[in-house]
């Protein structure tokens, strides 16, 4: 702001003294404005410059966190061999992604012999799969008065950003299903009672399962796959119908939906369940390891939107029709859709079904008018109590002691 106004002052002497130069004929005065005014285009100039003949290149990780620490590399180099001042850059990162006060510009004066690299580190607040190229150049003249912009564009960079998990006040031990099961026995698929087969080692299994008659007939590492037991398979389906997210945007009613799925993936992959997300993955083979499995999880649980144009009751029916009569199921929902109670119901008589209602009124506060009715009400809440549906009402997971107060 100081550069500014001092900008400005010299821009209006310049042209004051010029102004009453040639209504007083005053030779001096005039002179005195064409050298302020060359000055100043002369540092225009410095600054323009500073920004021009440059090259830019990226390293960053392919995959990251929703909060964690992440730091992208920046190389510069300076196609001119000229002298430049400090440049201050700037990543022009999508602004969903990360809030602006966790990204600031980083210094770097570039050389024309080699490369120079910098470095800035951001926190990713809101999950999703972004793109971007632009890169922002500040510079100034010799006295940091004038100041020039210039956008350069780099190669492009993509980055998917996992949901974080977070925990969740439920009882999983339950969500293993009905009757008998070792989901507390094995880290990943590979460890129950019956054989189902023979497959290619993936990181993750266990090395006494290896199965040494067909590794030495392929030239590969070949393991035993095992039925992990009965009933431990669960599927998980989240409200995703057009305008079903409520709250701000990156601590909406989904971005909970989704912290909570990868909570309760992780820690069943763990025990040994499958994990399926019939309205998220329509095409994919699921991976046998637990911990590829939980990246495949992730990275739909990234791409996860509220879009969807036909109701929920619809994909929990469609759901049912593949499942066995022994899968658990989670379906996570915020609000009371045409005909959901009874697809619930219907559900809940072949299935163990778990149904966590989020409440809207923690997301979006108390006297905001909704456009549908909220899961909570108590009719619906009552519509869907039946045997084998257990219900839980989940709150709002970001609000800090701060925000309650």
């Amino acid at each position: 702001m100081t550069q500014r106004y001092t900008l400005l002052t010299l821009t209006v002497a310049a042209l004051f003294l010029m102004i009453v130069g040639v209504l007083t004929r005053g030779q001096q005065l005039f002179y005195m404005s064409t050298v302020l005014i060359v000055t100043l285009l002369m540092m225009r100039f410095q600054a323009e410059l500073a920004v021009r003949g440059l090259r830019f290149a990226r390293s960053a990780p392919k995959v990251i966190v929703a909060g964690e620490l992440v730091s992208i590399k920046i190389r510069v180099w300076s196609l001119w061999k000229i002298r430049r001042p400090l440049l201050l850059i700037s990543d022009v990162i999508p602004p969903r992604m990360a809030r602006s006060l966790d990204v600031r510009p980083v210094p770097v004066a570039p050389s024309f012999e080699e490369a120079v690299e910098t470095r800035y580190d951001f926190r990713a607040t809101k999950r999703g799969c972004y793109r971007w190229s632009k890169i922002m150049v500040r510079s100034t003249d010799s006295m940091g008065i004038v100041h020039v912009n210039r956008t350069y564009e780099a190669d492009p960079i993509e980055i998917v950003v996992h949901p974080s998990r977070i925990p969740l006040g439920v009882d999983l031990a339950t969500l293993s299903g009905w009757g008998a099961n070792q989901a507390d026995e094995g880290k990943n698929r590979g460890s129950g009672m019956s054989t189902q087969g023979v497959r290619e080692f993936a990181a993750g299994d266990s090395l006494r399962h290896v199965h040494w008659r067909s590794t030495a007939k392929t030239g590969t590492l070949q393991v035993k796959e095992f039925e992990t037991g009965f009933n431990t398979n669960l599927m998980i389906l989240p409200q995703l119908t057009s305008g079903t997210a409520f709250g701000e945007d990156d601590q909406s009613t989904l971005e909970a939906m989704c912290g909570h799925a990868a909570y309760i993936s992780d820690i069943m992959l763990g025990r040994g369940s499958a994990v399926e997300f019939p309205n998220l993955e329509t095409d994919r083979q699921p991976a046998h390891s637990a911990d590829a499995r939980y990246k495949q999880i992730c990275d739909a649980l990234a791409r996860a939107e509220c879009d969807h144009q036909h109701l929920f009751a619809d994909e929990i029916a469609t759901a049912s029709k593949t499942a066995s009569a022994f899968n658990t199921f989670v379906l996570m929902i915020t609000v009371a859709e045409p005909g959901l109670a009874e697809a619930i119901v219907t559900l809940s008589h072949r299935s163990s079904v778990l149904v966590l209602v989020y409440d809207v009124r923690s997301f979006v506060g108390p006297n905001e008018k909704l456009p549908y009715l909220a899961a909570t009400d108590a009719d619906f809440i009552s519509a869907i109590s039946r045997k084998g549906v257990r219900v839980k009402i989940v709150t709002n997971p970001f609000i800090t002691d701060e925000k309650a107060a």
